[in-house]
């Protein structure tokens, strides 16, 4: 009998491999043909003697489909760090559903160019001749080479040198989606849904509860902050593997399992503000707060924030954050 689950994995795969191992062209009749067979996954994600086993150092199963649903508020968080990358569902297959509402905002959204292939808004100043993507913003950003699946080398600021090991141990986590605990590779450049909303179960279509911060998701402020937390906190490092990003971390996952940080650093009044406004609420939260980050900044949508600009509740009325005098040791601005 043919097997449904075997060729739309792989579908699903190459239409979401990174920009530069299939030309366009190729990338939109995959995903075109990935979308007319998704119907059929159903049926054959539903027969048991197609089900993959997970691996016993996984908590997650290995077939899109068949993994364990996302936390409902009140449930113990898990940890994902070292861990194998579940087989989660990709942005391709989430705006199948969600595309009149997400789908015509989304590439205007931050979080979907914090990577983008050169020539894609926000445009930068001039680029070496063999740079293909993009990290960063208009003010700040560095030139990525593809050099591989899952691979960027990164422009040094010589302007001259492409480091090909820097993206990996530094960037990767934050600025790209599936990282692998062990290689460091990606399985997305950006971030996919996978990243803010979970690993989530095909039965999330009739109970929309289990979507980490959906709007019908049980408000919980820790949860919600982690997320946020897990990229925004910059100055922390993993406990297992020493780099300055989470391993593995995974939406409804208990972020300081194995991330390690002082959010007291917020105290510091040289702390560069942007960083500090990241610490102090991640702090108050976690200390009983319920104010998160949600309450003002946007998801999906405008990506302009509810207030005209953005301080700190603690700084004085009216009053601006101070100038920067600690810039970011691991972004290196």
């Amino acid at each position: 009998m043919f097997d449904w689950a075997s060729t739309l994995d792989y579908l699903r795969r190459a239409a979401s491999a990174p920009q530069g191992l299939f030309n366009p062209r190729t990338k939109a009749l995959l995903a075109a043909a990935l979308l007319l067979l998704a119907p059929f996954y159903g049926v054959a994600a539903s027969d048991p003697a197609r089900q993959q086993k997970a691996p016993a150092s996984s908590s997650a199963a290995t077939s899109a489909g068949t993994t364990q649903p996302a936390l409902t508020a009140g449930e113990a968080h898990h940890n994902h760090a070292g861990q194998p990358v579940p087989d989660y569902m990709t942005g391709d297959q989430c705006l199948f559903c969600h595309r009149s509402v997400v789908g015509p905002t989304w590439q205007q959204e931050p979080h979907a160019w914090t990577i983008r292939p050169v020539g894609i808004a926000p445009v930068v100043g001039q680029l070496p001749a063999d740079a293909t993507h993009i990290i960063g913003s208009a003010q700040h950003y560095r030139a990525l080479k593809l050099i591989g699946y899952g691979k960027f080398a990164l422009l040094a600021a010589d302007g001259k040198t492409w480091q090909p090991d820097v993206f990996a141990t530094q960037c990767a986590g934050c600025h790209a989606t599936g990282v692998d605990p062990q290689v460091h590779t990606f399985a997305s450049f950006a971030f996919d849904c996978f990243a803010c909303h979970g690993d989530l179960s095909t039965d999330h279509t009739t109970k929309p509860e289990i979507a980490l911060l959906g709007s019908k998701r049980p408000r919980d402020p820790k949860e919600i902050v982690e997320i946020c937390a897990s990229c925004h906190l910059r100055g922390g490092h993993s406990e297992s593997t020493g780099l300055p990003y989470p391993n593995n971390f995974i939406a409804g996952d208990d972020l300081f399992a194995d991330f390690k940080v002082d959010l007291k650093r917020d105290l510091d009044p040289t702390m560069n503000p942007a960083d500090r406004h990241a610490y102090t609420y991640t702090r108050k939260v976690m200390e009983g707060s319920t104010q998160t980050c949600l309450e003002c900044h946007r998801v999906h949508g405008s990506p302009d924030l509810k207030h005209e600009y953005c301080i700190d509740c603690d700084d004085p009325p009216g009053g601006k954050a101070a100038a920067p005098k600690l810039r970011s040791q691991t972004c290196e601005y």
